[in-house]
């Protein structure tokens, strides 16, 4: 089996709440869960232990999520939980609880990055996400950045945020230390905004503005984490590891009820954390499955750079209930000169893979 890139760290996606202070219109969250007790989280908080021994990465890292994650009881007390064991501990937020009390309190239990949900400027962030939150959340931001904490800004790529892609680069750059772009999922809650999604063409010219931004601005930081910047930066590196497309590789998710999914936005229940151990699940048919890129469907079964990028497999199984199949918004049409190179590049990788090396 390939593993994802070494210098990648291992990611736990926990959710260790459900509940939430807003309602948004593309929230990937469906029916309501109830609050899981401590003792179910400590319960979850030593399968993931001892299933982090079996990994081949170095590192891991855990981000706590929701619901909103400030509404947990619980939460620093797992912060502590997460610090003791040496992992990096990141906080996915909507930002509107982040007082100044909340912000030193994350500080003093270890939390040193918090991610900050932006949808794009004043109305257009209240009317994803609720009026008066768009003032809330950089209040949030900022006492996050007070408080010694890193916000990054998380921004969800919709044809109406990529309308104010300019204005919302330039906020982060003023009010942020990084700002994070991902697609649009049509699933929980956003199943019927799939007219919001961008097309190949406009998924192109918002990377191309994204990256001519990060050129200009090297004081903002810029993850380009999505799996179709490989083809969009013309990637030759070719080894035998996987990259791009996390899911069955570079992290797992569980739910407040326990639940276990390869990525949260590909709501595909694989266990229970409370009963099965992540190990097992982790080594599952399913996950073997989703994880082998010679089965890809589509262009992207036929796509030199599919162990490379791999596409999105959630926006895949969200459009066509099928997690294999191409990925919709792949802008990539290499000329036949092109996918002969990439191609041979590819081949030397898979042998390389097969013999065992790097």
């Amino acid at each position: 089996m390939r593993h994802f890139r070494p210098d990648e760290p291992f990611f736990l996606q926990w959710h260790i709440t459900d509940r939430c202070n807003l309602a948004c219109r593309h929230c990937y969250r469906e029916c309501p869960k109830p609050e899981p007790a401590l003792a179910d989280l400590r319960r979850v908080w030593e399968n993931f232990l001892a299933f982090r021994q079996g990994l081949p990465q170095d590192r891991a890292r855990v981000q706590l999520a929701g619901g909103e994650p400030l509404l947990s009881p619980h939460l620093f007390e797992v912060l502590d939980w997460v610090a003791a064991a040496g992992f990096q501990a990141r906080l996915f937020t909507n930002g509107l609880l982040a007082d100044g009390s909340i912000a030193r309190g994350l500080k003093a239990h270890g939390c040193r990055i918090a991610q900050v949900s932006l949808e794009g400027t004043g109305a257009a962030h209240d009317a994803v996400r609720g009026p008066g939150s768009f003032v809330k959340a950089l209040e949030g931001a900022r006492q996050l950045r007070e408080a010694g904490i890193q916000v990054t800004f998380a921004v969800t790529l919709t044809r109406s945020s990529s309308a104010q892609l300019e204005s919302i680069l330039e906020l982060a750059a003023s009010a942020a230390d990084r700002v994070g772009f991902h697609r649009l999922v049509p699933c929980g809650a956003a199943k019927d905004l799939a007219g919001e999604m961008l097309g190949p063409g406009e998924l192109r010219a918002a990377y191309a503005k994204i990256h001519r931004f990060k050129a200009a601005h090297p004081g903002l930081e810029i993850p380009l984490r999505d799996p179709l910047w490989k083809p969009y930066l013309g990637c030759t590196s070719m080894d035998c590891h996987a990259d791009g497309c996390s899911a069955g590789y570079a992290g797992i998710c569980v739910e407040s009820d326990a639940a276990v999914y390869a990525c949260r936005r590909l709501p595909v229940p694989l266990g229970n954390a409370l009963s099965t151990p992540l190990a097992e699940i982790w080594e599952s048919e399913w996950m073997d499955r989703i994880r082998d890129r010679d089965s890809l469907k589509g262009n992207c079964g036929r796509c030199p750079l599919r162990w490379r990028c791999g596409g999105c497999r959630a926006i895949a199984w969200a459009l066509t209930g099928e997690p294999l199949a191409e990925d919709p918004q792949c802008f990539f049409r290499p000329s036949f000169l092109e996918r002969l190179g990439w191609k041979a590049l590819a081949a030397a990788a898979d042998l390389r893979a097969r013999e065992g090396g790097g």
